[in-house]
This record gives C-alpha cells, structure tokens and sequence, in this order.
C-alpha cells in the first residue's frame, strides 16, 4: 500500500505571506499569517518513491482519492495548535537545559550540585526560557544506564526547589516519570518515545500530561554506531505516526503530543542536515514540533572542530531554520543567545 506524504514548501514571510493568503495563493502555518506556504512537495512511499511539486491551487486538479489524503495532511499543516500546559505556541518557546549530571556531553558536572542547579534554573528564565528541562541521566553518545533510584535522587530535590517555575522532566524511566510528575513537573521529555520502558505508554496514558517524543535510533551506548535508514525524514514520520496511534487509542489528547527528531540521536551527519532542513514535513502530523540542535556533534563536523563547548554559531542557525519552517519549541543550552535570535527572526518576519 503507497504512502502519501506532504511538506510544505515555497515560504514567505510577514506582508507578502498576508497577501498571498488574502488572495488564495498560499496557506498558513499552523495558522501563523505571517508564515506561509505557497507550494507542497507530494511525495507518494511504495516501491519507489515519487516526488512532485504543486502550487497551492493546483490542488483541486489532484486524482480524487490523493486530493481526499493530501487535504486532510494540509488540514493538520495549517490548523492552529492549541496550548500545552498553558504555554501559548503561537509564538516560539523555549526548553532550557538543565543537566544535574555529573558526564552529560556539555555542561555534565556543572549544575549537578542544588544550589547550582536553582542558580542557573533561574537565569534561564530570567533569559528568556519558558520551561526548565531538567535530566538526571546523560544520554550523550556512548552514555551508560544508571538506576532509577539514582536518577531520582538528582532530580527530584532540584524540582521540589524549583517547581515555581513550569517544568519538563527529561527521562526515559516510567518511574522517574511518575515521581517528577508528583513533585511538580507539568511536561514528559522522553528521550526514547516510550520505547526504553514497557511501561511507559500505560503510565503517560494515565498521567495525562503533555508529552515530547524524541525520536532516537537505538539506546545511548550504541546509537551511533553507523545509523542507517531507508529514509530518514519518512521513516521517522511513520515512526510519529504510529507513537501518536499508540498514544490516541489510548485516550491521550493529541493536542498534547509534541514532537522531536531527535538531532544526533541514532543519525549521522546527513541524516542530521536533512532532518533540519525538511523538518516542516512533521507539520502534517498535526502536531507541535521541537527542534533540539544545541552544541550537538554534528556542528562541530560541519565545522571539523570536535569542541562542544563552542557551538553557538551552528546552533543559532538551525534554530532559525527551524523557526523559518514553524517549529513551535526549540531545547537549548544558551538561552540568552537563543532567545535574541528567535526575537529578531520573529521581528523580521513580521513586517
């Protein structure tokens, strides 16, 4: 059976994204009118795949039963997505990172002390964060599993002491879920998408809270060891698909369901550009997209410097091409850098 798959394509910004709305020859993102789409990529999966390009009024001249499928995928591209844990996703958010961890790939032994911890929860939000996402176990390349009781013990003190502030835990423990949830995070951050744990489904399921689903290849130890896909932006649209089935059968809201192609989790350098660059294509899924490309690896492969600590630049301009494409959140390290992009990118696109 062939898949169909549609990405917006063919941008525009600020008044002349108003005016082809206005005049029927471009659609919204996400309802945004300041950020348009005025043609689709088609791209039809079986055997082999075929890709076509259309403008936006060249749809009613689709065969009927791919107009039928591509209408409902541009139905879920241009709805308005509706608020998470309060948060209004109109405009972009941002997920801080707070690694209260002793070997994380960055910043590990920095912030895995209380009083630093709350120290530097609170100038994130003071730098423009909107959410805390706190970790207490590395899942950097080559990283090893420690225990639940472990990672509780990081994390839970630091969210008792910081719990004013709106919350992700980052975890891919059904337990270590559970428990932050009870002392006070709004948000699941799950590294895995629920694979990592058998339980993790029923306990999101009967949680109800919002959920990330970080698409990963293979666990942390091992996830780099040569990744290979079909396709890499197909096959994880399907992966999508089917977490979001699992999770709606179940009851779960869909409005709660974010999702992250997890940058440098399971994917080479290729995978990681292509990713960035056509991450729109999540949009059909109609669901809220992150992007997390902070100091990741493959900067410093573009850049043949293995330094994570100075990464900036390459964040900043993934970022950006995310925000250009309507991601919605994005998960970052330096938030003061961050957020001045994202403010100026939005002033820009404005006009």
């Amino acid at each position: 059976m062939q898949k169909i798959y549609v990405r917006p394509i063919s941008m525009s910004y600020g008044s002349d994204a108003r005016k082809l709305i206005k005049s029927k020859q471009a659609l919204p993102i996400c309802a945004n009118k300041n950020l348009a789409f005025g043609k689709l990529e088609i791209t039809t999966r079986g055997k082999k795949n075929q890709i076509k390009t259309i403008n936006i009024n060249q749809l009613k001249n689709l065969p009927s039963r791919l107009k039928k499928e591509v209408l409902k995928k541009i139905r879920n591209v241009t709805q308005k997505r509706k608020k998470i844990s309060g948060l209004n996703l109109d405009t972009f958010k941002i997920f801080g990172v707070l690694n209260v961890t002793p070997d994380s790939f960055s910043d590990g032994g920095k912030f895995n002390k209380l009083k630093q911890a709350i120290k530097h929860s609170k100038e994130m939000i003071n730098q423009g964060a909107d959410i805390i996402d706190i970790g207490g176990e590395s899942t950097r390349p080559g990283a090893k599993l420690i225990s639940v009781e472990n990672e509780k013990k990081r994390v839970l003190q630091v969210i008792s002491k910081i719990k004013k502030y709106k919350i992700s835990i980052d975890t891919r423990k059904s337990q270590v879920m559970v428990a932050a949830i009870k002392k006070g995070a709004k948000i699941i951050n799950d590294v895995s998408a629920m694979d990592f744990d058998s339980q993790s489904l029923s306990v999101v399921a009967k949680l109800k809270k919002p959920i990330i689903l970080n698409h990963s290849q293979g666990t942390p130890d091992i996830m780099q060891n040569n990744p290979s896909y079909q396709n890499v932006l197909l096959d994880i649209y399907d992966y999508f698909e089917n977490k979001i089935n699992q999770l709606t059968k179940r009851k779960f809201l869909k409005q709660n369901i974010i999702l992250d192609p997890g940058i440098g989790f399971g994917k080479n350098l290729d995978h990681n550009l292509n990713l960035i660059s056509n991450i729109g294509l999540f949009h059909a899924l109609g669901c809220p997209i992150m992007l997390g490309p902070s100091r990741k690896s493959f900067i410093g492969k573009v850049m043949k410097d293995k330094d994570s600590k100075d990464r900036l630049g390459g964040t900043l301009a993934a970022v950006i091409t995310g925000y250009n494409q309507g991601v919605q959140c994005f998960r970052v390290h330096d938030i003061k850098e961050s957020y001045e992009a994202l403010k100026v990118q939005e002033a820009l696109n404005s006009i």
